[in-house]
């Protein structure tokens, strides 16, 4: 019964992968070990797959919420210098212009 059960799961293998089968161009009736290899390697390519799939799910969910945090990071600046005196400045320009001396200094450049 045992053997039964194995070939049975085997048999059933090789006709899940019949499109793997023809594409290497072995024979109509492959060996066990054939069929066994082209499982494993079949299964490994997709769980790569499903791997770089997460990353990508996971980077682009990285930078969906550092977009969230800056935007509201900017409104809570902009709220904050127009219930100060004078004219709205965008985000991270304020520390900028506070300093005369900065004006004077020259720009550096990395090339």
């Amino acid at each position: 019964m045992r053997r039964d059960r194995i070939n049975s799961s085997i048999e059933q293998l090789r006709l899940l992968l019949e499109k793997e089968i023809q594409r290497h161009q072995l024979p109509s009736k492959p060996e066990k070990a054939d069929i066994l290899e082209m499982t494993v390697t079949c299964l490994q390519r997709h769980m790569a797959q499903r791997d770089v799939r997460a990353q990508r799910e996971g980077f682009s969910t990285c930078l969906q919420d550092s977009i969230t945090f800056l935007q509201v990071q900017n409104q809570q600046e902009d709220k904050s210098l127009r219930s100060a005196s004078g004219p709205a400045v965008p985000y991270g320009l304020s520390a900028m212009m506070t300093s005369n001396e900065n004006k004077n200094k020259p720009v550096w450049r990395p090339w």
